[in-house]
């Protein structure tokens, strides 16, 4: 399988999730950060931010690789 095929069109899925749940983190850090001025808290909403993001896309990829792994035993038991 090529890296830039999407055989089960999960790839808009995950990079929509993805940007939302970050979005929304990044929302969180902004809105607390200018009710309390901690600059840690920013910092680390923000940084859950990226890892959220990072997060939803290498849980859609096992999710690809069960699919596959799905298909092909169902191709083998044929």
């Amino acid at each position: 399988m090529k890296v830039s095929e999407d055989r089960h069109k999960t790839r808009l899925i995950a990079r929509i999730l993805a940007i939302v749940i970050s979005a929304l983190f990044a929302v969180f850090a902004v809105a607390g950060f200018q009710r309390t001025g901690d600059v840690t808290q920013l910092l680390l909403f923000l940084a859950v931010s990226v890892v959220s993001y990072s997060f939803i896309i290498f849980i859609f990829k096992g999710i690809d690789r069960l699919l596959d792994s799905i298909v092909d035993q169902h191709k083998n038991d044929e």
